[in-house]
């Protein structure tokens, strides 16, 4: 059973859950947005939040492969010590934080959408971002006046119309993003962007940060350690309870009345380490 789901259901294991989500949400009735929320929780549980959470595994058997010492406290202190720097950039400089995370979150999710990097030349670099932009842009245009209403103002007035253009934009993004060698998570992805402009931001997010970005991270990832994704997912649990921990204690204190915004805060903090991570150990290792 593990074998036909990871080698044949999670290809498109996106596309799957997205569909199941949208099937499901007729029938939610009133409970419609409370369903959101156990979703996204179970979704950012199981996959979201692992996907990040072994990137000491990925650091240990790189640094093992060199013959050099791994300590796990230090390699905690310095994740989190980037994210606490961070952290302060996002509480001095809001807008300059969010355009940041806008622009890794672009070339991260382009860069996932293959096995393996096919180097930094500048046509490597264009497609990633073109890819990434074409997601990304895809998720926010689509839901445009929920975007609106979860950054309320904190990061600045939005334009009152967004250019008519930008669906060419965001369209050609994912055009020329396409990679024929990567059909498959390409596919999977469109499908699952497909369905979740018909979902609220909530769902159609996780449906693709969870069912299609972190999926192919532990793929990635599995290969790169050499355990199953069954075996990994297991071994990260307790750090992905400690994630979720410090993701709700976090919220608890600064979120405030806009919960859906100081989430995807954090959600920044744990991608800024973790970006690096896969690129440098993951996609060229």
């Amino acid at each position: 059973m593990e074998k036909l789901f990871f080698s044949q259901i999670r290809h498109y294991f996106g596309a799957i859950v997205s569909l199941a989500y949208a099937a499901f949400s007729l029938f939610d009735g009133a409970n419609g947005h409370r369903g959101e929320w156990i979703f996204a929780g179970l979704m950012m549980f199981f996959l979201g939040i692992p996907h990040g959470a072994g990137d000491h595994l990925i650091v240990q058997k790189w640094k093992e492969a060199q013959g050099l010492p791994f300590s796990l406290v230090r390699f905690m202190g310095l994740y989190v010590g980037v994210m606490l720097v961070y952290a302060l950039v996002w509480f001095f400089l809001p807008q300059i934080a969010f355009a940041i995370f806008i622009l890794i979150s672009v070339f991260h999710f382009g860069d996932l959408e293959e096995k393996d990097a096919k180097g930094d030349s500048l046509l490597a670099i264009g497609k990633k971002l073109s890819l990434g932009t074409g997601i990304l842009g895809w998720i926010l245009l689509v839901h445009e006046q929920e975007v609106r209403k979860i950054l309320g103002g904190e990061l600045g007035n939005l334009p009152n119309q967004i250019p008519p253009y930008t669906i060419y934009v965001i369209l050609g993004g994912l055009i020329l993003g396409y990679r024929r060698s990567e059909r498959k998570r390409f596919i999977n992805t469109l499908i699952t962007l497909l369905i979740g402009s018909l979902l609220p931001i909530i769902p159609a997010f996780v449906c693709y940060f969870a069912g299609c970005h972190a999926v192919y991270s532990m793929t990635d990832m599995s290969a790169h350690v050499g355990i199953s994704i069954k075996s990994l997912l297991y071994k990260l649990l307790p750090f992905s309870c400690l994630a979720i921990a410090l993701g709700y204690l976090y919220i608890l204190f600064f979120g405030g009345a806009n919960v859906i915004l100081f989430g995807f805060v954090f959600l920044s903090l744990l991608t800024m380490p973790h970006f690096w991570l896969m690129h440098q150990f993951v996609k060229k290792k």
